[in-house]
């Protein structure tokens, strides 16, 4: 029961006794109507202090109530105006409420027999109305907490999400650091097993051609095309591993782009422009894809959605990040854009690096994707 509620119940009970002793002569019998007052204001304390008695204890109020108004008259028939206030404070089924309110005023209707027809007919009135707000308020008081209820589950929820996110991000910059930990080690075992004896054997020929350029020169000459064959191929082998090292020109980011927007210009029948601008610096192949994925999908929305028939994409590299801008000419939406699978698909793959997606509708439909490329950028956004 609220603070209101409470002062309303002292209210009823106080109130309309106050009035009836000024209103009446003092006899003999104001002792006892004192006393009555007083353990109606006790039942109210108790039924605080009790919950579990509240219900029994609202019976016996409402029929010492309703018997004080029978006897005193005066202005007593407001206070069992009080247990209808503590009866829809407590927790009642729906029919349950019906019941006590119907049997509530049947009490104040007996404890009022004998008064004015037009008394009678308001305090009923006054009952039925004051029954009525307070079912209202009680389920106000229900969708609120119901809504309350909700909102902190959602909030949990949400909490549990970005645990989630952080794992996933956490777990896949593992897998990233190992897989390139993995290749370097190979890289390294090629390097030692292979190129590292070639060369241990080039330096013995070598060795022993200066021998051999005092006694046999033929042989030496001999040794010495044999160091060059050995050379050149260690110098093929040490070209093939460093191409290992880099990304071909197919797989690499700009021309990943670049071959997007060929192939989405042939397919789609509209014309795509591919600008680089900034500083270009290698990219882990997570950023890669989600930049690949979100040109893709913003791509193929301008031409779906608002019938594009040019698209530019463009890469800008920044000292914070890098950020992909696709703008088209296609129509603007008349109504606000919802995010559908596609865009909370673009949010979600650029959170998952760190990044963040936007969207702007003022002159032209523009898509834009910022990706922080520096390690430590992108780890105080993942942890804030």
């Amino acid at each position: 029961m609220t603070l209101l509620m409470t002062w309303l119940r002292h209210l009823f009970i106080i109130i309309p006794a106050a009035a009836t002793l000024l209103a009446r002569p003092i006899d003999l019998s104001t002792s006892l109507f004192v006393i009555c007052v007083l353990l109606a204001v006790l039942a109210v304390k108790l039924g605080e202090l009790f919950p579990r008695l509240a219900a029994f204890l609202a019976a016996c109020e409402l029929i010492g109530l309703g018997a004080m108004s029978y006897k005193w008259d005066g202005y007593l028939f407001l206070m069992p105006y009080s247990t209808l206030i503590a009866i829809y404070s407590l927790s009642f089924k729906p029919r349950s409420l019906s019941v006590w309110a119907i049997s509530g005023l049947a009490v104040q209707f007996s404890a009022m027999n004998g008064r004015e027809p037009e008394l009678m007919f308001t305090a009923c009135l006054l009952w039925m109305l004051l029954s009525a707000v307070l079912t209202a308020a009680k389920q106000y008081d229900e969708k609120r907490n119901r809504t309350e209820q909700l909102y902190d589950q959602l909030a949990m929820q949400n909490e549990e999400l970005d645990a989630a996110r952080r794992r996933v991000v956490e777990y896949a910059a593992q897998i990233e650091l190992y897989a390139q930990t993995e290749e370097r080690n190979r890289i390294a075992r090629d390097i030692h097993d292979d190129l590292g004896h070639r060369l241990i054997r080039v330096k013995m020929m070598a060795e022993a051609a200066l021998h051999l350029f005092d006694h046999d020169v033929g042989r030496a000459r001999g040794t010495v095309e044999q160091m060059r064959d050995q050379l050149q191929d260690s110098m093929d082998r040490m070209r093939h591993t460093v191409r290992k090292l880099s990304a071909s020109d197919e797989e690499s980011r700009v021309y990943s782009l670049d071959k997007l927007v060929r192939e989405a210009s042939d397919m789609l029948g509209i014309e795509l422009s591919f600008t680089i601008t900034g500083r270009p610096e290698p990219l882990y192949p997570s950023i890669e894809y989600v930049l690949y994925r979100n040109a893709q999908e913003a791509i193929t929305n301008a031409v779906r959605h608002g019938g594009a028939s040019h698209v530019s994409v463009d890469l800008d590299f920044r000292p914070d990040g890098i950020v992909l801008s696709v703008d088209n000419d296609g129509s603007l939406p008349e109504e606000p854009v919802t995010n559908g699978l596609g865009l909370r698909g673009m949010q979600e793959r650029a959170a998952l690096v760190g990044g963040t997606m936007t969207y702007q509708t003022e002159r032209r439909f523009s898509v834009r994707t910022w990706i922080p490329t520096h390690p430590q950028t992108r780890a105080k956004i993942q942890g804030g």
